[in-house]
């Protein structure tokens, strides 16, 4: 049979695999089963495979990067506005957010750092 991810009842997607990786895969099985560590296995396994589908996302249903949360966070901060929670969960919320609100931030703050400077 061959490797599927079953999503629910009705949804499937066939994971086409060619016949050396079948076979090495059985192999690994075989190996892990002699070891007793199946369990460790599976969980590797789970890891890799949720990584991997994490990376089929469309850029704008990932997650956003670690350089644009905190660069929101300061926008959100600096001018008191509200950082909305789905810009927080997917790349193309966040990307919203920013293009929104970049601009007016830089302006914040040059005008900021040149008022800091003459007083």
């Amino acid at each position: 049979m061959p490797l599927q991810l079953l999503i629910d009842d009705d949804r499937h997607i066939p994971i086409p695999l060619d016949e050396l990786t079948e076979e090495a895969w059985a192999l690994q099985f075989e190996r892990a089963a002699k070891q007793g560590a199946v369990d460790s296995l599976r969980e590797r396994l789970a890891t890799c495979f949720a990584a991997a589908l994490a990376g089929c996302l469309d850029a704008d249903l990932r997650r956003p990067t670690e350089a644009q949360l905190k660069y929101a966070m300061a926008i959100a901060r600096d001018l008191n506005v509200a950082l909305p929670s789905e810009a927080l969960r997917f790349r193309g919320a966040m990307a919203t957010f920013l293009t929104h609100f970049a601009e007016t931030h830089k302006q914040k703050r040059r005008g900021h750092h040149h008022g800091s400077e003459s007083g």
